[in-house]
């Protein structure tokens, strides 16, 4: 009977993690191109769905939310003198990074290692 309880109790545990994963999409920072709009940073987004961005300046560390429809661009409201760096996310619209958006996050954020 215990070693049953055992069995049951194992095969719960290894069945939370499959029931409470999100599906995963691949992030699109490929078909986001940064450049400047007049004197803002921002991106133009070539994909062909919309896209959610997340976007934050290292110099204010305010976290800016937009989602850009395909062919839109995407105005950062930092100005490029400003800009001493930033992270930004590129994820379809209705996902987000599997990471905290955070400075703490930024070097795996910069690398693209989330999903």
């Amino acid at each position: 009977m215990r070693a049953g309880l055992l069995l049951c109790s194992a095969l719960l545990v290894a069945a939370l993690p499959a029931a409470t994963q999100q599906s995963s999409q691949a992030h699109m920072e490929a078909c986001t191109v940064w450049n400047y709009g007049g004197d803002q940073v921002g991106t133009r987004n070539d994909c062909d769905r919309p896209v959610a961005i997340l976007f934050m300046a290292f110099s204010d560390q305010r976290i800016v939310e937009a989602e850009v429809p395909a062919g839109g661009w995407f105005d950062s409201g930092i100005s490029a003198g400003v800009a001493d760096g930033f992270i930004f996310t590129a994820c379809p619209v209705g996902f987000m990074p599997s990471l905290r958006f955070s400075m703490e996050n930024r070097v795996q954020i910069a690398e693209s290692l989330y999903n």
